[in-house]
C-alpha cells in the first residue's frame, strides 16, 4: 500500500553551476503535475513531465528546479555602433544647450544595449546530472510515499480490529432482542387486557415486529465488506478508489443497523463503529 504524502530535496553541482530539485507529492484524485522551472530549462519541461507520469500513478506532483552559483563567465561584447550612436547624441545635445561636456564613457557603457551578455547554454553533461538526480528525488519521495502507506495500513487494520470486537458484540445483543420484544409485548397487551393472550397471534405479531428490527442480514454483509477491505490492501496498485468504496458500503450497513435497533446497546456500539470507519475513510483518501 502506498500514501500520496511524500517529499523530497537535494542538492547538486555541474561543471557549470549548483541546482537544487524540491518535489512534493499530496493527495488527489487524479494524476496531476506541477512544474517550476527556470528559463533555460523550459524547452525539458514535457521530458520531466513524462518521467513524473512514469514513476507516479496518482497524486498532486509540484517539481520546482533552481539554478545558482553559474561557475563560467558568460562572453561579453560591446555594440560599438550604438555606443557611437549615444555618443553623437550626448555631444549633439550639450552643444546646443551650451553645458560643459563632462560625462564619463561609463555613463554610456551603462545605458541599454550597449553591452550585451550572450546567452548562457545548457550543457548536455549538465542536463544529464539534472535528470540523474530528478530520478533519486523521485525515488526518495516514493520511498516516502511506501513508508507513509505502512503506516497508514496500521491504522486501517487497527480500526477494522476495533469494528470487528463491536460488531461481535452488536451480534450478541441482537439474538436476545427478539424475545426480549416478544414478552416485553406480551406483558404490555396481557395487562390492557386484563387476561392472558393467545400466543399463536401474539407470534404473528411479534414476528412482523422482529423482521422489521432483524439485523442479521446487515451484520453479514458488513463482516464480508470487512474481509473484502483486507484483501484490497494487500493487493499491489492503486486500491485507494475501491478501499473507499468498500468503507462507504461498510458505513450504509452500520447506519442501517443503527436505524432499525431499538436497543441502546447496539446504538452505542454503533456509534463506536461509524466512528472508526469515518477514520478508515479519511484515511483512504490519501492511499494511492
Amino acid at each position: 500500500m502506498e500514501s500520496m504524502t511524500g517529499y523530497a530535496f537535494i542538492e547538486k553541482n555541474t561543471q557549470q553551476f549548483s541546482f537544487s530539485i524540491e518535489l512534493k507529492s499530496l493527495n488527489s484524485k487524479y494524476l496531476e503535475s506541477y512544474i517550476n522551472l527556470p528559463r533555460i530549462l523550459r524547452n525539458d519541461e514535457n521530458d520531466f513531465d513524462s518521467l513524473l507520469k512514469k514513476r507516479f500513478g496518482r497524486g498532486k506532483l509540484e517539481l520546482s528546479i533552481e539554478l545558482y552559483g553559474w561557475n563560467e563567465t558568460r562572453p561579453v561584447s560591446i555594440n560599438r555602433e550604438l555606443l557611437k550612436k549615444y555618443y553623437s547624441e550626448v555631444v549633439a545635445v550639450t552643444k546646443g544647450l551650451k553645458i560643459e561636456n563632462s560625462f564619463s564613457i561609463d555613463a554610456l557603457l551603462t545605458l541599454d544595449g550597449v553591452i550585451q551578455k550572450e546567452k548562457s547554454i545548457l550543457a548536455e553533461k549538465s542536463r544529464a546530472d539534472i535528470m540523474v538526480a530528478l530520478n533519486t528525488v523521485i525515488d526518495r519521495t516514493l520511498k516516502m510515499r511506501r513508508r507513509e502507506g505502512s503506516a497508514t495500513a496500521k491504522d486501517l487494520r487497527a480500526c477494522l480490529t476495533v469494528i470487528a470486537k463491536r460488531l461481535a458484540g452488536i451480534e450478541a445483543l441482537s439474538k436476545d432482542v427478539s424475545q426480549a420484544l416478544f414478552a416485553r409485548l406480551k406483558k404490555s397487551v396481557e395487562s390492557l387486557a386484563n387476561a392472558r393472550v393467545d400466543d399463536v397471534r401474539l407470534y404473528t405479531e411479534i414476528a412482523i415486529l422482529a423482521d422489521k428490527q432483524d439485523i442479521n442480514e446487515e451484520i453479514v454483509r458488513l463482516k464480508d465488506h470487512m474481509k473484502k477491505f483486507r484483501q484490497v490492501m494487500d493487493e499491489e496498485g492503486q486500491v485507494g478508489k475501491q478501499l473507499d468504496f468498500l468503507a462507504q458500503e461498510m458505513f450504509r450497513e452500520i447506519n442501517t443497523i443503527s436505524s432499525k435497533s431499538n436497543n441502546s446497546g447496539i446504538s452505542h456500539l454503533a456509534v463506536d463503529i461509524k466512528n472508526n470507519i469515518d477514520k478508515i475513510r479519511e484515511q483512504c483518501r490519501n492511499i494511492i
